[in-house]
């Protein structure tokens, strides 16, 4: 239980002090959170907390060397002094309580209490840091004065969480999780300090399983949990598909190394550079690790705890700790080696541990099987039956068993050790295992997955939870006098007849795993592949079919323009076309003028095979109205007979076409190929026998009654439209031809502009593909483009308008495709539309392309009118950005969708949707986005779209790129790069990058370039990796030899100048090299030998 707030741990007994057999001292960050548990991010809360914390910690600790608190003695007379220590921290003024403590006889100064050194851009975590200290009791005491100096002046309403990852968070974070550090330190000798790593090292997988902390993500586990009674009445505690550990699981940067090989086995003459390149990261970066015993202070770094909530489980860690190192000493001191674990053994076996805890397989390393040994006897086999251990709690209890010795040498009683046989042997109401995350699951399950309660639960008081570990669960099932008494059975051995170590069951197993996983996440691919193939073809066949009719209606109103041909009609539907010249008159006796083009009248004529009457004087109006339909046979035959036109018998005559104009039109034809004209047709008809208006046969009449096919088909000329008729442009059914200058390019094509709006700006985007061969070598290319909108409608009062922007084109996007924005604004305007696009040679202003596009835009109503009347995003932004906008919508309560875009060079990405029920008229938000390094390399717009009612409002912004490079290239070697060598040089060349951005990576190309010119690759990654910012990544290292000094056949080069550069692509593109700094990597010179 805790002690009572303000006093401090009453007095240890010198007589009852047990000396650790190494100096031990831990570093524990811890979150500071409100009453739900939620962690403050940066801001005023977190300021105005920190400070109240901060300075009654500084009072409380302060105290500490007065006489008249309750301090141990031998504690007291090792503080000097506690003062508080400012330090500047990116160009922050960072303060800590430092204490000046008396260590091997020599004053040193250690940062007790303050923020971790590492700090977030969100938050801060208080880290809490010991003293190195002699006794497990002086230990003990100075965790407890922390955690109460701390717990006693947070301001009413906070409180501190040690955990290793907040419950709440919804996403890992980086600098957002909690871990403990633990120094061992105070060897005799660098021997004895790396056999105790190696024996560290080879038990992390079962300490992880024992400590993890942070199973809780988004406020609930990651799967299921089951509470089932098992055989013996206790119950279990099932998690099957839960992650234990999501700091472990997520933070690759800080600890791992997330590598096959792991950490490596250090022998007598390893090195500190022998380690940084096994890990693959540079000095002093190579700390970051899980286990380090190359620090500066001359100690083991543990790095792989997740913070405890108890303090009794922490000292078991501590105790556990003590005993491997002790008996890893004992062993060397006895002229023993202890054997070497695989890497990928470990790698594996803690890639379990993080996700199914103290139930993940183990087992064992069956290569060291053949060295034997008490190693191998406790690593390899369980200490009950003596087979392999199975599961890994089950190596856990072989581990205690063996390390009896050591627990008699440290004085250890049952008190010290209960949490960890709760862990392991469980007690009477629970059966084992119970790590520190099963126990949270537990109550998770208890409390009804209620995350608040099982937060309260673990929440400190005075520095201690509510109800430690022991209290809830109870006493262990196995006291320490069961596990002293404890008879190891006889390994059972067994033949591996493969000759195969366990690494490669690993491998095999794993790849197995991820085949399967392979083949289930092709197979969702290509489902998803196919719905979104569907799903464009089925847009297409829209499109295509709403500009079928679109061009359709057109046609209809070009027709408009010109009245139908008026048909004759016969009295016989028998009449055959070769009756009407069956009598032929001669031209001589006609007395009627040549004929002339006249404007028919009427649309009847006379029977070629009965008299003619006279005709009637009924006029008949030539307009008709343009339609489509076809008269039915009903309507056919309820019709007026026509009307008879009689002519004398002495006179009557037929018309007829003359040898000589059917000569003359297939001349007319075959020589000029234009239409007919009426004056090659002849008529004999004599005046004398028809009325005295003259009637000429029509012109559509004429062609039908042609016996010629050719002639039959042709029309004649239209007349022009009446004033009743709509006006529509001749050039509405024009079919343009797009132009490419194929020397430049490949493909051009319109995209992000739809055939049908009612919103008045639009920005289409032009895709060009270029030729590669051209295009390659330049740097930039300036670019202009223009949009030249012309109304389709005649009658509408809209102008031609030319839109122009002059697009400075980035090198990366010479490479292949680029895209161009041009911002379209129309106004008010209403009705059919055509844009001509054409893309201009910046420099010499040639046409490089054009194409053809039109829209129309529909009117909507004033009261579903919206407004958008702010849209801006900050200058110079990269990464973790926010936009603000501001909408004044038609109406209130309006559900709507919020869409916006970025459209740059590189492409288009849909930033943000959002489909919601917006309560006010005038919506006003921050959107979060990320910005993709690649898009904002150059000047680049954002285009939002607002709909809602029916109707829809667009506005567009362009913004400016980043001022300063975002991400630092460096290769460094081994041997290291000078900027002159020979051509036998050859080294191991490192990749290393520095992101000052958050971005997702998909590709990094490292090359070199000979003498300015060639591009020769030398390295391709290909990644998936979420960078963080402020976040450093260190690829595999590669090996380098100079060029070849040959030229030609018999030539050979004197020097050569080689630079080397790199590209980076992320979910967007390549990012241009205008934001890719190279630095620390020298031009180097390569001199013949």
């Amino acid at each position: 239980m805790s002690n009572p707030p303000n006093k401090i741990p009453p007095t240890t007994k010198a007589k009852a002090l047990r000396k650790l057999a190494f100096t031990h001292g831990i570093e524990v960050e811890n979150f500071i959170t409100n009453k739900r548990g939620d962690i403050l991010e940066d801001g005023k809360e977190l300021v105005a907390v920190w400070d109240q914390m901060f300075n009654g910690a500084l009072n409380y600790l302060k105290s500490l060397t007065s006489s008249s608190t309750n301090v141990p003695e031998y504690i007291r007379r090792k503080i000097k002094r506690v003062t508080r220590k400012d330090v500047e921290r990116h160009g922050k003024i960072i303060r800590y309580v430092q204490i000046q403590y008396l260590f091997n006889g020599k004053s040193i100064d250690i940062n007790v209490f303050g923020p971790d050194p590492n700090i977030s851009q969100i938050t801060w975590l208080l880290e809490l840091v010991t003293p190195p200290c002699e006794y497990l009791e002086e230990l003990d005491w100075w965790i407890n004065t922390l955690y109460l100096a701390a717990s006693k002046s947070i301001a009413s309403g906070y409180q501190i969480q040690p955990l290793g990852f907040n419950p709440y968070q919804t996403e890992y974070r980086a600098g957002v999780t909690c871990g403990e550090h633990h120094h061992l330190g105070g060897f005799k000798s660098v021997n004895e300090k790396k056999a105790a790593y190696n024996m560290i090292r080879a038990y992390i997988p079962h300490l992880i399983a024992l400590s993890n902390t942070s199973p809780f993500i988004d406020g609930k586990p990651d799967g299921r949990t089951i509470l089932k009674k098992g055989d013996d009445g206790r119950t279990l505690i099932l998690a099957p598909d839960c992650v234990r550990s999501h700091r472990l699981k997520e933070n690759s940067g800080q600890l791992g190394p997330n590598i096959p090989e792991y950490l490596p086995y250090v022998g007598p003459s390893f090195t500190r550079q022998q380690f940084s390149r096994y890990v693959r990261k540079e000095i002093p970066d190579d700390r970051y690790v899980d286990a380090f015993p190359f620090t500066s202070y001359d100690t083991i770094e543990c790095r792989f705890f997740d913070a405890q909530y108890d303090q009794n489980i922490r000292k078991s860690i501590i105790i556990l700790l003590q005993a491997l190192a002790l008996k890893a000493i004992k062993l060397t001191r006895a002229g023993k080696v202890l054997p070497d674990v695989k890497g990928n053994t470990l790698y594996e076996h803690r890639k379990r541990a993080v996700n199914f805890g103290m139930f993940a397989k183990f087992q064992g390393d069956p290569s060291i099987e053949s060295s034997g040994g008490e190693f191998v006897k406790h690593y390899n086999h369980n200490p009950e039956t003596g087979g392999p251990p199975g599961k890994i709690y089950e190596s856990l209890r072989s581990l205690l068993i063996w390390l009896k010795p050591e627990f008699r040498d440290l004085r250890v009683n049952e008190n010290d050790l209960t949490s960890i046989l709760i862990m392991l042997w469980g007690t009477a109401r629970i059966a084992p295992p119970i790590s520190s995350a099963t126990y949270m699951f537990y109550l998770f399950e208890n409390n009804h997955g209620n995350i608040a309660s099982v937060i309260n639960s673990l929440a400190l008081i005075n520095g201690k939870p509510r109800k430690s570990f022991t209290e809830v669960l109870g006493r262990p099932q196995y006291s320490m006098a069961d596990l002293i008494s404890t008879n190891v059975a006889k390994p059972v051995h067994t033949t591996d007849t493969t000759r195969s170590s366990l690494a490669r069951k690993l491998q095999l197993e794993s790849r197995q795993r991820r085949k399967k996983i392979m083949v289930k996440e092709k197979a969702r691919l290509q489902v998803k592949q196919s719905i979104k193939t569907k799903m464009i073809r089925d847009k297409v066949k829209k499109e295509r079919k709403i500009e079928k009719k679109r061009q359709d209606r057109l046609r209809q109103l070009e027709k408009a323009k010109k009245p139908p041909p008026k048909p004759v009609r016969a009295t016989s539907d028998t009449r055959s076309s070769s009756s009407i010249y069956r009598t032929r008159i001669p031209v001589s006796q006609s007395r009627v003028a040549p004929r002339k083009t006249v404007p028919i009248k009427t649309t009847k004529r006379t029977s070629p095979s009965k008299p003619t009457q006279k005709p009637t004087t009924k006029k008949v109006s030539i307009k008709a109205k343009p339609t489509n339909r076809k008269p039915t046979k009903k309507a056919v035959a309820k019709r007026a007979p026509p009307v008879k036109h009689t002519v004398s018998k002495q006179t009557s005559q037929k018309k007829v076409l003359t040898t000589t104009a059917i000569s003359n039109r297939s001349n007319s034809i075959q020589t000029t190929g234009k239409k007919p004209v009426q004056a090659a047709y002849a008529s004999t008809a004599s005046r004398s026998a028809y009325s005295r208006r003259q009637i000429s046969i029509p012109k559509p009449t004429i062609a039908k009654r042609t016996t010629t096919k050719s002639v039959t088909r042709k029309q004649i000329t239209p007349k022009k439209a009446t004033a009743s008729t709509k006006a529509v442009s001749a050039q509405t059914i024009l079919q343009y031809e797009s132009y490419r200058d194929t020397k430049f390019i490949k493909s051009l094509t319109i995209s992000n502009m739809s055939s049908r709006i009612d919103y008045g700006t639009i920005v289409p985007v032009i895709k060009m593909k270029w030729r590669k061969s051209i295009i390659q070598s330049m740097v930039t290319y300036p670019i202009i483009v223009e949009a030249q909108v012309s109304s389709l409608d005649k009658r509408s009062s809209f102008k031609t308008k030319a839109f122009q922007e002059t697009i400075k084109l980035e090198k990366s996007s010479l490479r292949d495709t680029c895209y161009l924005p041009i911002p379209i604004d129309i106004n008010s305007s209403t009705g059919e539309f055509q844009v001509k696009f054409i893309v201009r040679d910046g420099k010499k202003r040639n046409i490089l392309g054009t194409e053809y596009r039109t829209f129309s835009r529909t009117k909507i109503s004033s009261d579903k009118k919206h407004q958008i009347t702010r849209l801006s995003i900050p200058p110079n932004q990269v990464g973790d950005s926010k936009v603000n906008i501001t909408i004044n919508a038609s109406k209130k309560n309006s559900r709507g969708k919020i869409t916006l875009w970025g459209i740059s060079q590189r492409g288009i990405l849909k930033f943000y949707e959002k489909k919601a029920k917006f309560g006010q008229r005038r919506i006003s938000l921050d959107l979060p986005i990320l910005i993709p390094p690649s898009m904002c390399s150059s000047q680049w717009m954002l285009y939002l779209v607002f709909n809602a009612r029916g109707a829809s409002i667009s506005a567009y912004t362009k913004t400016s790129p980043p001022l300063s490079k975002i991400i630092n290239f460096s290769l460094s070697g081994n041997p290291p790069l000078r900027s002159r060598i020979y051509s036998d040089f050859h080294a191991e060349l490192t990749p290393k990058l520095i992101f000052k951005t958050r971005c997702e990576i998909s590709e990094i190309d490292v090359f070199q370039v000979e003498n300015g010119k060639g591009m020769k690759y030398l390295k391709k990654y290909r990644l998936k990796s979420r960078i963080n910012k402020g976040e450093k990544f260190v690829l595999e290292s590669f090996e380098w030899k100079a060029p070849s000094m040959r030229k030609g056949l018999f030539g050979s080069h004197k020097q050569k100048s080689i630079e080397f550069y790199c590209r980076i692509f992320d979910n967007l593109g390549e990012i241009n090299d205008s934001l890719i700094g190279i630095v620390e990597t020298p031009g180097i010179s390569v001199f013949k030998k």
